[in-house]
Order: structure tokens, then C-alpha cells, then sequence
């Protein structure tokens, strides 16, 4: 929560003009710095009026016959399987999609309640083709976000409102649930070469996946690499070996 914020300021030129080159308008300058800080990180994020929340905030399942009027103006009937952040008595956002209008932060907002989370990329996943619709949020939640740096982009949000906004935030609350699990992967040097065609040693190797971020180790042969968590992509052992080639350079294996 922070509290006693001015929306009466004008979002800093530096980042309207980023937006804008992003291709997002302006809006006031908390969305904005959300959006700022979604292009900046990867991390979605939302503002709610805190006034209009009631009671305790909640993720869960829409429930039967319920309505929601989202920031594009949408109202959607929804159905058991779309995550809903919600009060005790009504859905305020569709959870990794968008929020809803009713919440929204507005001119006359003081205080506000921001939100950073991590959703499942198969919660939101076809979400956005059954609605007709999609949003900035929705496209990166659909390919994984980075679950460990999500209170890292809440930090970073809460010190931009507060340089430009002002208002007193409070003590961060924190909900876990089951996350990722990034397993590691067996790569094979004999299997690199196998696959790429050529002869990469393992200093080269090592000083790739050091590149890449990759934590591994190495004995015999054979390196115990584990990805890192925004690297959604990478599950078995040829996804490595493609990102040495990528690394070493596709011009440099020859035809």
C-alpha cells in the first residue's frame, strides 16, 4: 500500500517518451510507471484505488454468473476457469490479463494498493484468443515471467511513484505459492559435437554458458547445467546445445 500519492503531477517526459517509442499513450503517472517498469523488467504489475477495495484481497477462480468491466471498457462474463484477483465481495482484475475498470487507478486516487505476482504460463495461456483480446501483461504471463525477480520490480515501482508521486508506502505483503522448478540438465560434450558438427572444449563451453547466466557444473565430460528462471525455454539437452551455437555463432559452423 502507499498512501497520500499526488496524480496531480505530470509523468516525467523521459518516461512518456518511452512509452510512447513503445507504443503505449500515456495515462497518469502511476499506470505509466507501472508500464515503465513492465517494459524495464519483463514484470507486469497493477495499481488498484485502494478505496475501493473491501476486505481481504484474494486469487481465485471466477465463481458462477459473475461480471467484470475491464480498463478497456470490456464487460465479460466469466467462466470457472479464469483466475480473478479479488475482495471479499467482487473481482477487481482478471489475474495476468487486466484490471478491471471499477478499481482502476484515477484522477482524485490518493492511495493505492500494487500489486506484483507470478501466474502460471497455462492459467493464462488461450485466455486471450477465447476473449478477443490481448494485453501487454497477458503476452508475457503466456510465455513465463521471471518468478524470481517479482518483488525485485515491485521495489523498483514503489521507489519510481514515490520520486515522482510522493505518498508513504508500507511493509510489503508476501503470498507463496508452488513455484517453477528448474531442474538441471545433463550436457554432453560428445553430444555437442555430435549435433553441431563441430569441436567446442570445454573452456569455451564454460566461458558460453558463463555468458548466458547458466549456473552449472562440470565432471567428466558432462556439464550439470541448471537455467535460469526467466529462461522459460530451456528444458532438455538440445536447448542448450542451440544456445551454444547460437553463442559461437551460426556463421562460424560451416555448411
Amino acid at each position: 500500500v502507499i498512501r497520500n500519492i499526488n496524480l496531480d503531477v505530470l509523468t516525467p517526459l523521459w518516461i512518456a517518451q518511452r512509452l510512447e517509442r513503445s507504443g503505449i499513450r500515456s495515462i497518469n503517472p502511476v499506470v505509466d510507471i507501472t508500464n515503465y517498469v513492465l517494459l524495464e523488467t519483463g514484470q507486469p504489475m497493477h495499481a488498484f484505488n485502494l478505496a475501493k477495495i473491501t476486505g481481504a484481497l484474494q486469487v481465485r477462480y471466477a465463481f458462477p454468473h459473475e461480471k467484470i468491466q475491464l480498463l478497456n471498457g470490456n464487460e465479460i462474463d466469466l467462466n470457472s476457469g479464469m483466475l480473478l484477483i479479488a475482495d471479499e465481495h467482487k473481482p477487481l482484475a482478471l489475474a495476468g490479463i487486466m484490471g478491471g475498470l471499477d478499481s482502476g487507478v484515477t484522477h482524485g486516487t490518493t492511495d493505492i494498493f500494487l500489486e506484483s505476482a507470478f501466474f502460471s504460463p497455462n492459467v493464462i495461456s488461450g485466455k486471450s484468443f477465447c476473449l478477443g483480446f490481448s494485453s501487454d501483461s497477458a503476452y508475457r504471463f503466456e510465455r513465463g515471467v521471471d518468478f524470481a525477480a517479482t518483488r525485485n520490480a515491485l521495489e523498483r515501482a514503489t521507489y519510481l511513484i514515490q520520486a515522482i508521486c510522493g505518498g508513504k508506502a508500507g511493509p510489503v505483503t508476501e503470498m507463496k505459492h508452488q513455484l517453477p522448478q528448474r531442474s538441471s540438465v545433463n550436457v554432453r560434450t560428445d553430444r555437442i559435437k555430435r549435433v553441431l558438427g563441430i569441436d567446442i572444449n570445454g573452456q569455451q563451453i564454460s566461458a558460453y554458458f558463463k555468458r548466458l547466466g547458466f549456473e552449472f557444473s562440470v565432471k567428466e565430460g558432462i556439464f550439470n547445467v541448471t537455467p535460469p528462471t526467466y529462461r522459460f525455454d530451456l528444458a532438455i539437452e538440445e536447448d542448450f546445445i542451440e544456445e551454444l551455437a547460437r553463442i559461437y555463432g551460426y556463421d562460424h559452423i560451416p555448411a
